[in-house]
């Protein structure tokens, strides 16, 4: 039974989950996040954006969120260092960019590694929107110059209308099928390596730090947070989430717009 066991460590996604719809973390969510850490309980930023993405919500917390986890292939601590680390080889990652530029040139292409993100153009309105969420912006760059040293990227994040998304996902299913993408909306594809999931950055963060998954809760909204919120113990998809998710998550607690997170939270850790 969930009441029977203890809750040591919380992993959260951030867009959709922790962030209200305009971009905000509610004071009393930032208050119950300070109280968890300040009981020992990390508080773990899950999330497909780039490191400095997920440093901007860490600064808006206080800094309190203890560890980076980019679960798009890489895991960094507070310090930068990496924990684990998954990529696209840089061959493959220029095929599918080929083929993206060939027959999908409407899409707009982000590409990944490490720190680093670059577009093709900076003035399309869904970089632009994109700059915006995270707050900061990405370099017009090419891959192979770009990722040439690192030997390939860690993620593709591919947005378009959503016609033109379920087109892509079906070619990417035929011909990188090999490579593994994931919806977090019917406009965004997200690709990585095969085998790289959040429940792998859960499982691999649980491990260092001591802790059983079944002691780890897990919230998000979108496909790529399902693996995590199964191998946790506490697991959960906000009430906003595609239906699809909600269906296929193991519990579905409040919205985003409603302190859904915080409430959930506090009825794991109430005395």
């Amino acid at each position: 039974m969930e009441k029977e066991k203890t809750c040591k460590i919380v992993f959260s996604d951030i867009d959709g989950t922790l962030l209200t719809s305009d971009g905000q973390i509610t004071e009393g969510t930032k208050e119950m996040i300070l109280n968890l850490e300040n009981k020992g309980i990390p508080f773990i930023l899950t999330s497909a954006r780039s490191p400095e993405g997920v440093r901007v919500i860490k600064r808006m917390l206080g800094n309190h969120a203890p560890i980076i986890a980019f679960c798009g292939g890489l895991i960094l601590d507070n310090d930068g260092h990496e924990i684990y680390s998954k990529m696209i080889p840089l061959k493959r990652a220029l095929e599918l960019k080929a083929m993206l530029d060939k027959d999908f040139p409407a899409v707009a292409c982000n590409t990944f590694g490490g720190e680093k993100w670059i577009v093709d153009d900076r003035d399309d309105w869904r970089e632009q929107r994109e700059e915006k969420i995270v707050g900061f912006p990405a370099e017009i760059g090419s891959i192979k110059d770009t990722f040439e040293t690192e030997g390939g990227i860690h993620k593709f994040l591919l947005m378009g209308d959503p016609d033109v998304m379920t087109k892509l996902a079906a070619v990417l299913a035929r011909d990188f099928s090999d490579l593994q993408s994931a919806a977090s909306n019917p406009e965004y594809l997200e690709i990585t390596a095969a085998g790289v999931e959040k429940s792998e950055g859960l499982k691999t963060l649980c491990g260092k730090l001591g802790i059983s998954p079944e002691e780890a809760a897990a919230f998000g909204d979108g496909e790529s947070d399902l693996s995590m919120m199964h191998a946790a113990g506490f697991g959960a998809a906000m009430g906003n989430a595609p239906e699809n998710v909600r269906r296929r998550a193991p519990m579905v607690i409040g919205k985003n717009d409603e302190e859904g997170l915080l409430k959930r939270l506090k009825e794991i850790f109430k005395d």
